[in-house]
C-alpha cells in the first residue's frame, strides 16, 4: 500500500470518521486521514488515532449498503475471514462490533482494520517461495473445512452460445479491436461453452469455504516475508481442486511467460501441505478456469462495443487481448499440465 495525498475530489467524511471511531473505541483522530492506493473499486484511507493505525476502507458508491443481502455478504466474507484466523490462517479481517463487520453511515459503508505495514508485490518481485507460500495457505484453508451458516456458493456462469455469436458479430461490426481474431476462434469459444457446461456439475459435488481470489494483490507480504491474506469480499463454497489449479496457474504466469516448473511445485507444496487433488475434479477445473477467462472476455467485449466515450484504447480493449491471449495459452498448455497434475502423490 503506498500512501499519497488527500484527493480534494475525493473526501472523507469526518462525521463518520469521528462516529466509527466512538463505535469501535478506537480513540479519536489524532490526525488527517491519508488516502492510501491501491484498491481498484474501494477507496482506502489510513486512520492515526491515540490508540494506534488504522486501515478504513470506504465501499464505493455504487455499492448498494441498503440492501441487507449486500449487508450480509460482507458481514460474513469477513466472519469467514476471522474463523480462518482462528485456525491459523494469516488472513486480515475488519474490526468486529456487536457481531457486524460493515458499518453504514448515511448510504456509505466501512470497513475497518488493523494498519499493517505489509505491501503486496509486483509479478516481477514475486519469487518462488511466495508461490510455493501461497499453495501451502490454500491447503491449510481447503483442509479446515469451515462450517460457517451464511455463505453464498460458487456461482458458476456458463454464457450462452447465442450471446457469444452477438457480441462476436456487434464487434466486427464496429470494427472493435481482435474482432475478427474472434471470430475466427468461435468455433474453439464454443467448445469452451460446451465443456464448461459438463465441468460445473462435477465441480459442485464437492465445496468448502475458501478465499476465492488470491491472486498477487490480494496476498500482502512483511518485511520478514510473512504471508498477509486481505480482500475477502470474493469467500465463498467453492471446489479447492478448482482454486489451485486456478491459482497455480495464475502465479505460475499463465497471463504471460508461464513456468511449468513452478506450477508443478506449487501442487506438489498444497500436497505436502494437506491439499487434496481430486482425480475427478482435475480436468473439469482447467475447463472452468477456461470458461472463467471466457465470461471476462465477453464482459470487456460488451464493454468496449457499448464504450461511452468511444476510445479504443479503453480498458475493456486491453482487456480482451489479455483474455483472448490467456484464453489461446491455456488451450496450448493444458494437455501437458493436466498429466502434470494428475501424478500429484495426495490424490483422493
Amino acid at each position: 500500500m503506498t500512501a499519497g495525498a488527500l484527493s480534494a475530489a475525493q473526501p472523507y467524511n469526518l462525521g463518520h470518521i469521528s462516529a466509527l471511531c466512538a463505535r469501535l473505541e478506537l480513540g479519536a483522530p489524532s490526525d488527517k486521514l491519508t488516502r492510501v492506493f491501491g484498491g481498484f473499486h474501494h477507496k482506502m484511507w489510513r486512520l492515526n488515532t491515540r490508540a494506534g493505525l488504522y486501515a478504513v476502507k470506504q465501499l464505493c458508491p455504487d455499492t448498494d449498503v441498503q440492501n441487507p443481502v449486500t449487508v450480509r455478504h460482507y458481514n460474513s466474507t469477513e466472519s469467514i475471514a476471522q474463523a480462518f484466523s482462528t485456525q491459523g490462517i494469516p488472513a486480515v479481517h475488519a474490526i468486529e462490533y456487536d457481531s457486524h463487520y460493515l458499518h453504514v453511515m448515511d448510504n456509505t459503508g466501512y470497513l475497518v482494520y488493523p494498519w499493517t505495514n505489509a505491501v503486496a508485490l509486483e509479478k516481477e518481485n514475486i519469487t518462488v517461495e511466495h508461490a510455493l507460500e501461497v499453495a501451502r495457505i490454500m491447503a491449510r484453508m481447503h483442509s479446515a473445512d469451515l462450517a460457517i451458516s451464511e455463505h453464498r456458493d460458487a456461482q458458476y456462469d456458463i454464457q450462452p452460445e447465442d450471446k457469444l455469436r452477438a457480441l462476436v458479430e456487434q464487434s466486427i461490426d464496429q470494427k472493435v479491436h481482435k474482432a475478427r481474431e474472434l471470430s475466427e476462434q468461435l468455433p474453439s469459444l464454443f467448445a469452451i461453452v460446451a465443456n464448461n457446461k459438463l465441468a460445473v456439475p462435477v465441480l459442485a459435488q464437492h465445496r468448502v469455504i475458501s478465499h476465492g481470489d488470491m491472486d498477487h494483490k490480494n496476498v500482502l507480504w512483511d518485511t520478514a516475508g510473512k504471508a498477509l491474506v486481505i480482500d475477502w469480499e470474493s469467500a465463498r463454497k467453492l471446489n479447492p481442486t478448482h482454486e489451485i489449479i486456478l491459482e497455480a496457474l495464475e502465479w505460475s504466469g499463465v497471463t504471460a511467460e508461464f513456468d511449468v516448473t513452478l506450477f508443478k511445485n506449487m501442487l506438489d507444496a498444497y500436497s505436502e501441505a494437506g491439499g487434496v487433488l481430486e482425480p475427478a475434479s482435475l480436468e473439469p477445473s482447467f475447463h472452468c478456469v477456461l470458461g472463467d477467462w471466457l465470461n471476462w472476455l465477453m464482459y470487456n467485449l460488451g464493454r468496449n462495443i457499448f464504450l461511452e466515450n468511444g476510445d479504443p484504447s479503453a480498458l475493456g480493449a486491453t482487456q480482451v487481448e489479455l483474455a483472448l491471449s490467456t484464453i489461446l495459452n491455456l488451450e496450448r498448455l493444458i494437455p501437458s499440465l493436466l498429466p502434470i497434475a494428475q501424478q500429484q502423490k495426495r490424490l483422493a
